[in-house]
C-alpha cells in the first residue's frame, strides 16, 4: 500500500486526484498506476486500470496470486476491470461512501465468484492526508 500511496502522491503533485494503485504478484509489484485524468484528457484514466494494464506477463500468468492495492476504494469501472483480469484480492485505503463497491462484491454473484478478499482501511489516514493536502474541502471520497 505504501507504493500505491507514492503513486497517489505523484498524481496529486501533478494536479490530478491523489489516487494511486499497484498490482503485486507473488509479493512483487508488477504494475503501477496513478490518476491521470487531466493529462490524458479522459475520465477513464484511472489508477487501477493503469496498474492492471501495466501488470503484463506476470499478471497474465499468475493472476490467481495477484493483489490490487489502491489508495481509494475502487469505483465500479475499476472493480469490473479487476474482475475481468481475474485479480482475486483487492486492498484499499480510503473508503468511498459514494462508490460502495463492496456492495457490488456482496450482491453480484459473478463478481463475488471472482473476488476472494475485499479489504478496506489499510493506511486510510495516509490516504486521507493526501486528499486533504491536494484536494482540500473536496468532500469525496
Amino acid at each position: 500500500m505504501r507504493e500505491a500511496l507514492a503513486e497517489a502522491e505523484a498524481a496529486g503533485a501533478a494536479g490530478e486526484y491523489p489516487i494511486g494503485a499497484v498490482v503485486a504478484v507473488r509479493g512483487e509489484i508488477v504494475g503501477r498506476g496513478r490518476a491521470r485524468h487531466n493529462e490524458a484528457r479522459s475520465q477513464l484514466a484511472h489508477a487501477e486500470l493503469a496498474a492492471l494494464q501495466d501488470g503484463g506477463e506476470p499478471l497474465w500468468l499468475h493472476f490467481e496470486e495477484a493483489v490490487l492495492a489502491t489508495t481509494v476504494e475502487p469505483c465500479p469501472l475499476c472493480l469490473g476491470a479487476a474482475v475481468m483480469a481475474d485479480v482475486p484480492h483487492i486492498v484499499f485505503a480510503l473508503h468511498d461512501p459514494l462508490v460502495e463497491s463492496g456492495l457490488i462484491v456482496e450482491a453480484v454473484p459473478y463478481v463475488r465468484r471472482h473476488i476472494v478478499s475485499y479489504v478496506g482501511g489499510v493506511l486510510e489516514a495516509e490516504s486521507r492526508a493526501l486528499w486533504d493536502r491536494y484536494r482540500p474541502g473536496w468532500g469525496r471520497p
